[in-house]
This record gives structure tokens, sequence and C-alpha cells, in this order.
């Protein structure tokens, strides 16, 4: 999704991108890896001693964060801070690592501390369904838990959290359909999306075609944008001028990115390019400034889902790996979120909306 850099990535360099500050223990790490170790409680437990079962589960557990971008990312900070307060708490030790948008970092650090078997459990943010295929091959081989979250791999690792992508896309497209039906708009709307060919895409373009194509609507196109803000804002800028009042609106797959296509629509509008209100843009997930674009009236309405409560999931999702001491790999779950429409009636009321980094 990004261009990659022909760099190389001493082992030395990737201790250099882990974010200062984020290491939650200063206990001595575990030696080995964790997968394997033997259950942590059987059928009964001592009520007294379950907290200490637990603590004891995980003190020293070393565990790494490898999003696809971290500083100044509230999505992935949001997910690191509720992992480093909870890892924290436990004794474990946690550790985020940015590789900045760079595929060829990414892999590289992940590579390097399975080598190393410096982590017990991997949760890794998947930039594209295969792009870490082996290292998820290669960390259950060496006995490393793998938690992926939010964007789905082809090679699933030992769990996946994140949102239900196609019955987010499905209800938001639908409250589009309603949008368009009720002020006698064209049955047309676009689609921008991110690469086009990781999982967050694909879903998104499927589960807007479940609802679409019955009730005989069109997407006039559909332009991938990297995730990037200013290459959603240029798309939209295209496509509203081909179009101008030709199409209904913009279904964008993820919140940042329907902002900069608020903008561009609205600029529209301020140019006399197309009439006030004649194009909704809807998306899914809310953080605080899409709730900010939101009031000052720039998009409609987004499939809000708990961004939180993946971070948190995750958190979960380590410690029951590490207390089944099931060996890597050997199990596989999909676990959703919730999600819910949100626009301006509700969103102030709204628990799971306008989340912040920290």
């Amino acid at each position: 999704m990004m261009k990659k850099k022909m760099i190389a990535l001493a082992v030395a360099s990737v201790s250099a991108v882990v974010i200062a500050g984020c290491s939650t223990s200063s206990r001595t790490a575990a030696t080995g890896p964790a997968g394997g170790e033997g259950q942590a409680f059987g059928e009964n437990v001592q009520l007294f001693d379950a907290t200490q079962q637990v603590h004891d589960s995980m003190r020293g557990k070393r565990i790494a964060f490898v999003p696809i971008l971290y500083k100044g990312y509230n999505l992935t900070m949001n997910w690191g801070a509720s992992m480093e307060r909870a890892f924290g708490n436990l004794g474990a030790d946690f550790q985020v690592y940015d590789p900045n948008f760079d595929t060829d970092k990414m892999t590289r650090i992940i590579s390097d501390l399975i080598a190393r078997k410096a982590v017990d459990v991997l949760i890794l943010h998947n930039p594209d369904v295969g792009v870490l295929s082996k290292q998820i091959e290669d960390a259950q081989r060496a006995g490393i838990y793998t938690v992926v979250v939010n964007m789905i791999s082809s090679r699933l690792g030992d769990a996946y959290i994140g949102v239900d992508n196609i019955a987010a896309a499905e209800d938001i497209a639908q409250r589009a359909v309603q949008d368009c039906e009720k002020r006698g708009a064209p049955k047309r709307l676009a689609i921008i999306d991110g690469p086009g060919n990781d999982a967050a895409s694909l879903l998104w373009s499927k589960g807007v075609h479940n609802v679409l194509d019955p009730a005989g609507f069109e997407v006039v196109t559909t332009a991938h944008t990297q995730w990037q803000n200013s290459l959603a804002q240029q798309a939209a800028e295209s496509i509203i001028q081909q179009q101008k009042n030709n199409f209904c609106g913009f279904l964008v797959t993820y919140d940042l990115n329907s902002v900069a296509v608020g903008d561009a629509v609205q600029s529209a509008v301020s140019r006399g390019v197309i009439p006030a209100d004649s194009l909704g843009t809807y998306t899914m997930a809310t953080d605080t400034l899409w709730c900010d674009a939101l009031r000052a009236g720039k998009v409609t309405a987004s499939a809000s889902y708990d961004v939180q409560g993946v971070g948190t999931a995750a958190v979960v999702t380590a410690q029951q790996l590490v207390q089944t001491g099931a060996p890597a790999g050997s199990t596989h779950t999909v676990a959703f979120v919730p999600h819910t429409i949100v626009d301006r009636a509700n969103v102030d009321n709204t628990t799971i909306a306008c989340y912040k980094g920290q």
C-alpha cells in the first residue's frame, strides 16, 4: 500500500524504531516462546488465587505491536494506549514498533523479532491480505502467538479482531440509498477505498454492492487512494468534476479519508460546481476529527465501530492464548466488535463514536 523503500534494516536499527516510553515493565523478560507452556487454569479456581495466577502467567511476557503507522495516527495510537495500560498492569513487557507506512520496514521488523525469538506475542496490523503471510507462518513455527487486528490476513494466525467490514458496508450503503431516494437524486454512487487489494477495501466493496445492486444503484467509479488523504481529496475532486450532479455521493472506506472527501465536496459547493446538500459522504469508523467534520456539515454518516474495543480485545486474546498454553498456530479464531450508524442526530450520545488517540 506504500512505495517500498529498498533499504537494509540491520538488527541494530530495528530497535531504533521502537516507540520511546512504550515499554510497560522493567521486569526481566521471559526467555522462551509463549506457545505450549501449559494451561494456567483448571476447571476450578480459588477466588483469591485467580488474580495472582493471571499476573504470574503474564509477568515478563514480551508483547510487540507492529501497526502500519503509529505516531500521529489516532487509530493505532488508541489501540497502543489500551495495550500499554493493560499489559503494564499485568507486568508484561510491551513495545510498539513503528514502520511509518513502509511495508518493507514492517516485514523486516517482524522477521527480526521472530528470528531472535524476542517476543511471545505479536499483535499485527496487516496492510494487505498476503503481505504478512510468511511472517505469521514463521512466528507460529517459532512458538510465537500472532493476533491480527483490523485488516484480516489470508493466513489467519491465532486470532483476528476487527469490525465486520461487509456488514458495516451494507449498513452504511443502505443509509446512502435511503438518503438518495429521499431527495430524488440519481441512483449512482462512487467508492473511494485504500489500495484496493487489501481486506478492508475488498470487503467494503463487497458489502456496498450487496446493497446497491439489488436496489438498482450503480457504482460510477472506484478510486484507490492508498489511505492517503491528499489522494482521496484529489480523487473526489476529479469525480465531482466529471459527474457533477449526475451522482448522489461517496462511499469512503475509512473516516479520515472521508473527511478529505468532504473537504472536496464543500469546496465544490463554494465554487458553484454543485448545489449544496447534493452529495453525501458516507464512511466507516469515527475518530474525533471525523466527528468535528460531521458537526461542521462536511460528512454525512458513518458505520461507527468500537475501535477502543479492538485494542482491548487484543489484550484479552493475548492473555487467553498465554493462559491456555496451546501451541502457537494450533487454534484460529475470528472475532468482530460492534458497529452502528451515526450521524449528527446521535453522534454525541454514541459511546463508540469520536475515539481519540490516547
